[in-house]
C-alpha cells in the first residue's frame, strides 16, 4: 500500500513513511520540485498499474525481479506526474509515458522536467526538478564498503574511517552519492566511482566534487536505508 501522503503548503508532493519516520525527508523535498516515496506490495501494484505500449515492450524479456523493479518505478513516476499536475486528472495511466524515447531514461509524461527514480526492496522513490537531478536508494550494509574498496579515493576512505556515523552508514552515503550523480549528469557508474569525489560526509548532507565543481547532496534515512538526492543547478 502507498505510504501516508500529504501535500505541503507550496503544493509540492511529499510522502511520509507511516510507521518508521524517514529523517531528513523534508530537506530533500525542498531541494527539488517533487518527491514520491512509496512502499508497494506486488498485489496492490498490479491492481493499479496500467502500462503504455512502449512500457510493455520495454518490460518484455525481463526476469521476475527486474520486472518488479521496472513496474514499481512506473507506479512512482506516474504518481509523481499526477501530483505535479503535468497531465489531466482523468487521463488514464496507460497513456502516461514514463520512459524517454531512448528507452533508457525515466520520463514524466510529455513534460520537460528532469526526473530520477530508484528502487530497493519494497521501497521506490521518484523525484522531479527543473534542473538535472539524481536519486539513489540503498540499504545500509557492508556491501557499500566492499563496492567502494577497489575504487575508493584516498580521502574518501579516510572520511569513512573517521565518520561518527560508523563505517557502513558513511560508506552508504558515499555510494549513493556517486550513484545519484551518475544519474543526474548521465555518467557511467564506473566513471562516477573513479572521478566523483565525496569530500564531506554528513548525516543529512554531504559534499561532492566533480571536474572542479562542488555540489551538495541531501540524505534521508529510514528502515536501514539511505536515500540520497543531488540537484545540479549550480
Amino acid at each position: 500500500m502507498p505510504l501516508t501522503q500529504r501535500i505541503s503548503t507550496d503544493e509540492r508532493p511529499l510522502v511520509y513513511q507511516s510507521s518508521l519516520p524517514w529523517s531528513g525527508l523534508e530537506a530533500l523535498q525542498v531541494a527539488c520540485l517533487g518527491v514520491i516515496l512509496l512502499s508497494i506490495e506486488p498485489p496492490s501494484m498490479q491492481e493499479e498499474l496500467r502500462l503504455t505500449p512502449r512500457e510493455i515492450a520495454r518490460m518484455e524479456g525481463m526476469g521476475p525481479r527486474r520486472q518488479m523493479s521496472f513496474t514499481t518505478a512506473r507506479v512512482a513516476l506516474k504518481r509523481l506526474t499526477r501530483q505535479l499536475g503535468l497531465v489531466e486528472s482523468d487521463r488514464p495511466d496507460s497513456t502516461i509515458e514514463t520512459i524517454s524515447l531512448d528507452d533508457q531514461r525515466p520520463y514524466l509524461g510529455e513534460s520537460k522536467l528532469f526526473c530520477s527514480v530508484s528502487h530497493k526492496g519494497r521501497i521506490v522513490v521518484a523525484v522531479a526538478h527543473s534542473h538535472p537531478v539524481g536519486v539513489d536508494l540503498e540499504e545500509v550494509s557492508e556491501k557499500a564498503l566492499r563496492v567502494l574498496h577497489p575504487f575508493g579515493i584516498g580521502g574518501e576512505q579516510r572520511l569513512i574511517a573517521r565518520s561518527s556515523l560508523g563505517a557502513e552508514r558513511a560508506a552508504t552515503r558515499v555510494w549513493t552519492s556517486k550513484e545519484a550523480v551518475s544519474k543526474a549528469l548521465g555518467l557511467h557508474l564506473f566513471q562516477a566511482l573513479q572521478e566523483v569525489e565525496v569530500v564531506y560526509i554528513g548525516e543529512m548532507e554531504s559534499q561532492i566534487r566533480f571536474q572542479g565543481k562542488s555540489y551538495p547532496v541531501k540524505h534521508s534515512e529510514g528502515e536501514r536505508q539511505v536515500l540520497t538526492l543531488i540537484t545540479c543547478d549550480q
